[in-house]
């Protein structure tokens, strides 16, 4: 995978707001220092924040979150098109196209970023694409074949002549506009602009291997989000995806930084055991950063784009194991609940109420939370029913993660 670069439009605004020497903002470290200066990394995995009395060096890992300074706010990035990747990362793209197999390298698929950094992916890291837009709806059978792909077919879903169809083929690469596949063992190609969308088959690709911690997720200004392990951040952000491959970004293209270690974890990172009651003989399902709205979170007019979303009444309970001293969160309504949202958030340590909250409502700034754990076994986060008996209580725990002093 490599990235190609930025559109004429994004380069203009990049280079006025680009950095000359480190990336300016806030640093957040697991200890809870909050510290302020230019930020590099080089690539020993040291962070350095340069200062006006000096500089602070620190292990990445020793890092939770770094926000620039002159960063606009990140709203989720929107995007007719979307890619999901075998490693679990999914990309919103505002183009598709192909580039075709040559001087010994595979074919690819070029996505486009809303920030207008392309991105090249070979064919085994793709799970699926939804190529959309007004002229190409949304396949009926897309979500299906999504949740059960073939094992080892691809689903490819085209619009011919006002129709639309469903093939089992094998797809076999991508040109600059079009998709080539086997169809009964015949070789044909199609336009990819009338191409509506990709499943590829359970064995047609291979999931890889996780990059280990710490891991660091980039936000882009324009509320893309890509996370491996950061190789360093000096005139640009290098970093490498699970996919094994390096990606470029330039640091004017970077709202915030998230890390990921062993002393600090995000809760959307571990497994719990979930307990829901019915609202009105229906279970909302609960999420990883995105609530039933759709992907990331809006509390108040401010973008999240991690967190765990869910609707009364859900209970989370996490097995800890004794391993970690503190909890930490934000929470909130989404600003895409109903407007009667009326629900309250409780945090329980072994099986007591550590935390309760005032009743949450849309439109509420999101409320910081800190629990101190003691080491304990348990940790279950539950968001209850209020007043107006679940009415759109689209509950949001933003930045919900567990830390290890």
């Amino acid at each position: 995978m490599t990235v190609r670069g930025l559109t004429a439009t994004a380069a203009l605004w990049l280079a006025a707001v680009a950095p000359t020497q480190g990336l300016p903002g806030e640093l957040r470290t697991v200890d809870g220092r909050t510290l302020v200066g230019a930020l590099t990394v080089d690539a020993d995995g040291r962070a350095t924040l340069a200062q006006a009395d000096g500089a602070v060096t620190l292990a990445l890992a020793e890092v939770t979150s770094f926000v620039r300074a002159d960063a606009p706010t990140a709203l989720p990035a929107t995007a007719p098109h979307r890619v999901w990747l075998r490693s679990g990362q999914e990309l919103p793209a505002k183009a598709l196209r192909g580039r075709a197999a040559a001087d010994g390298a595979a074919s690819r698929l070029v996505v486009e970023l809303p920030s207008g950094v392309t991105v090249e992916l070979p064919i085994a890291a793709v799970r699926a694409l939804r190529h959309g837009g007004a002229e190409r709806p949304e396949p009926p059978r897309l979500t299906a074949d999504f949740d059960q792909p073939p094992d080892n077919e691809d689903v490819l879903f085209v619009q011919k002549d006002g129709q639309a169809h469903r093939s089992l083929v094998t797809i076999t690469g991508f040109s600059d506009d079009r998709v080539d596949f086997l169809l009964r063992g015949q070789a044909y190609d199609f336009p990819l602009v009338a191409t509506t969308g990709i499943v590829f088959g359970r064995n047609t690709g291979f999931a890889p291997d996780r990059q280990p911690k710490p891991r660091t997720a980039l936000v882009l200004a324009t509320g893309e989000t890509l996370v491996g392990r950061l190789l360093e951040l000096q005139a640009e952000a290098r970093l490498r995806i699970d996919e094994g491959a390096e990606v470029l970004v330039p640091l004017a293209a970077l709202a915030r930084l998230d890390v990921q270690s062993d002393r600090l974890v995000r809760l959307g990172e571990l497994s719990p055991k979930v307990e829901q009651t019915p609202a009105f003989d229906r279970v909302w399902p609960w999420g990883v950063d995105r609530t039933p709205a759709g992907p990331g979170f809006v509390i108040a007019g401010e973008a999240f784009a991690r967190g765990i979303g869910m609707v009364p009444r859900t209970r989370l309970t996490y097995d800890l194991g004794g391993a970690y001293d503190l909890f930490e969160a934000r929470i909130g309504i989404d600003d895409r609940g109903g407007p009667a949202a009326h629900a309250i958030c409780r945090v329980l340590v072994d099986g007591r109420v550590a935390y309760e909250s005032p009743p949450l409502v849309r439109g509420t700034a999101a409320l910081p939370v800190s629990v101190e754990l003691g080491r304990c076994r348990t940790l279950a986060i539950e968001c209850d029913f209020g007043k107006n008996y679940d009415l759109g209580d689209f509950c949001a725990w933003v930045c919900a993660h567990v830390v290890q002093r």
